[in-house]
């Protein structure tokens, strides 16, 4: 069964790739994650049509109950960008101030929290995205290999 996310990301992996440029792969997008036992999956997406590079990472409640997530600060989620020798070349939360204070999300049953975020790269060649949900009891980290033309 396609959860509410699973169906947008693909509508939208599918119009870039009907409208984009026919350069190699302009969409990457991560296989899903799960929690085990938990019903909380994780999608991650990579588009680089335009020139600046657009990141989503979507956290889906597949469960049939109300889920928490826990974040010990203002922080919720990060980006990074690795270059081919594994170097990190950007990070969204470079330089970003956040809380300390703690906070929840609550996402419903089939219900989904979407981060994303936007890097414009100095250089083409081979890139992995390193994309993280900083939640306690559900953290998530996924990576997704990309190339810059």
């Amino acid at each position: 069964m396609l959860s509410r996310i699973t169906v947008p990301l693909l509508a939208a992996a599918a119009l870039v790739f009907a409208c984009g440029p026919r350069t190699p792969s302009p969409v990457a997008i991560a296989r899903p994650t799960s929690g085990v036992d938990r019903g909380v999956t994780s999608h991650v997406m990579v588009d680089t049509t335009k020139g600046t590079v657009r990141f989503a990472i979507a956290v889906t409640n597949e469960s049939r109950k109300r889920v928490e997530l826990t974040f010990p600060h203002g922080q919720t989620h990060d980006f990074a960008v690795l270059d081919a020798r594994g170097r990190e070349v950007w990070r969204w939360s470079t330089g970003r101030m956040f809380t300390q204070a703690m906070q929840n999300r609550l996402l419903d049953a089939r219900d989904a929290a979407i981060y994303t975020e936007k890097w414009r790269p100095d250089a083409p060649g081979q890139y992995t995205l390193v994309a993280e949900l900083l939640s306690e009891n559900y953290p998530v980290q996924q990576r997704v290999a990309f190339s810059l033309q």
